[in-house]
């Protein structure tokens, strides 16, 4: 993703040459901080924004989206986690809103979570990762890998408004926005971010071509959703609930879990093979898979052949800690 970054940068810097003003040596030397390491996701949703401003003529918006970028420096290291901030006087937090609001036909928005909620989100992602450090090492690995910032906010509760439980966009490669609200337990927080970043993957895979080739105004059954969705929603629903299987298959085996952990775990490892079949039987049905889906899909369905071959069994379940009277 970083490579293809800085080979659109060239290029639009190539184009805008002579009608925006903006320094090469600049440029030269973001396009070296690219390369030597990660940025935060914020700078893809920049380039986002600067494609959008210049195919709309507003050069003055493209310049100050340029000059933001050119000004970026490596990210830290992930996942950070942010509360999101108000988006109406925000910058960051608006560009945040907007890009993760991708669908027209289930409009939603996203504020600032109370501090005392965001506080408690915060502990409960602390304990999704040590658990998964402990039980699922290679998944804890990757997840810090793959995001670099996990933003905390909450729906809209307005009647009538959509709710979500988390949510990543394609433009901000490398986010991912949590309900501060929802996942009241360390294995619901697994699922979320073995989930999420299942996504986030995926949006990096297919940074060279799509994963189907169906029209977008295509819809079908989700297995995640309610509401009918284009074929390459299908597929990353599909792809993610074999992941959220896998996560929970190993933690399962791992002796990890205490007895109400290793239930939620097996309830949520079943319903995820439930919706991995669901998805399956569309995708087999009526998806025109790209060489790249194809492969992705033939991974998703090796897990599910190996786990129907060799079911997963619970490991003896962790005592409880200790309480202090």
């Amino acid at each position: 993703m970083r490579r293809r970054l800085a080979d659109s940068l060239r290029h639009i810097a190539r184009a805008i040459e002579g009608r925006i003003d903006f320094s090469s040596p600049a440029l030269d030397a973001f396009l070296e901080r690219l390369r030597r390491g990660p940025v935060s996701p914020l700078v893809f949703g920049a380039y986002c924004d600067l494609v959008l401003a210049a195919d709309a003529g507003d050069l003055d918006a493209a310049k100050r989206c340029l000059a933001e970028i050119l000004g970026a420096q490596n990210h830290p290291g992930g996942p950070a986690i942010v509360d999101l901030a108000d988006p109406r006087t925000d910058a960051a937090a608006d560009r945040y809103a907007r890009l993760v609001d991708t669908d027209p036909r289930r409009p939603f928005r996203i504020h600032p979570p109370p501090a005392a909620v965001a506080a408690a989100a915060r502990k409960r992602i602390a304990e999704a990762f040590a658990l998964m450090d402990r039980g699922h090492p290679e998944l804890a690995a990757e997840i810090r890998v793959l995001l670099r910032e996990i933003v905390l906010a909450v729906g809209d509760e307005s009647p009538g408004a959509v709710d979500f439980d988390g949510v990543s966009s394609f433009m901000l490669w490398g986010a991912v926005v949590l309900n501060a609200r929802s996942h009241s337990t360390s294995i619901d927080l697994v699922q979320a971010l073995a989930h999420e970043s299942g996504h986030n993957l995926l949006f990096g895979l297919c940074a060279d071509g799509p994963l189907v080739e169906n029209d977008d105004d295509e819809r079908y059954a989700s297995p995640l959703r309610k509401d009918r969705r284009p074929m390459d929603g299908v597929v990353h629903a599909a792809y993610v609930s074999a992941r959220v299987r896998e996560a929970m298959t190993r933690l399962l085996g791992s002796g990890e879990l205490t007895r109400d952990q290793a239930k939620a775990a097996e309830a949520a490892a079943e319903a995820s093979r439930r919706a991995f079949a669901s998805g399956m039987r569309t995708i087999e049905r009526h998806a025109k898979l790209t060489a790249l889906g194809a492969a992705v899909m033939a991974g998703a369905r090796e897990h599910r052949d190996a786990a129907a071959a060799k079911p997963a069994r619970s490991a003896p379940a962790r005592p409880p800690p200790a309480r202090r009277r």
